[in-house]
């Protein structure tokens, strides 16, 4: 903390490398390979660690997703998971009754909600991903609802 000369520096230099974490995690989980329901599959199990840093953050507020840097990386994770959730639609994987959207915001939220329920205890690190994954694909997934 003494490297900044404020609160607010110390706070954005943690969002950008928050945000630079999400796009090397998002290039990780080769999203453009294989089946969509793996590729989203790869990309919550990408993610879901991650998410101890973004919970910090959306906590400090929304001025932090201004900052040019994380206003980049959150619209190419966006946009990955958009990628992955199109293909699914077409191929037939991803349920096409819901807009799709949607279902890019319930991939972002469930990453959210498996650390909440890792914070608290309910789900172990090691299991929250596969956990995330596989409530998710069964609620977007073509079989669900």
């Amino acid at each position: 903390h003494r490297r900044f000369p404020s609160r607010e520096m110390l706070l954005a230099a943690i969002a950008e490398e928050a945000a630079a974490a999400a796009e090397r995690a998002v290039a990780e989980a080769r999203p453009a390979e294989g089946s969509a329901g793996l590729a989203c599959a790869r990309l919550v199990g990408a993610l879901v660690p991650l998410g101890g840093q973004f919970a910090f953050l959306l906590r400090e507020g929304s001025w932090l997703d201004e900052l040019p840097a994380v206003a980049r990386a959150t619209a190419a994770v966006a946009d990955a998971i958009g990628e992955v959730v199109g293909r699914g639609r077409r191929d037939g994987e991803f349920r096409v009754d819901l807009p799709a959207s949607l279902q890019v915001r319930l991939v972002q939220t469930a990453v959210f909600a498996v650390w909440e329920a890792v914070q608290a205890g309910e789900v172990g690190r090691v299991e929250a991903p596969g956990a995330a994954a596989t409530a998710l694909l069964a609620g977007i997934g073509a079989g669900g609802g």
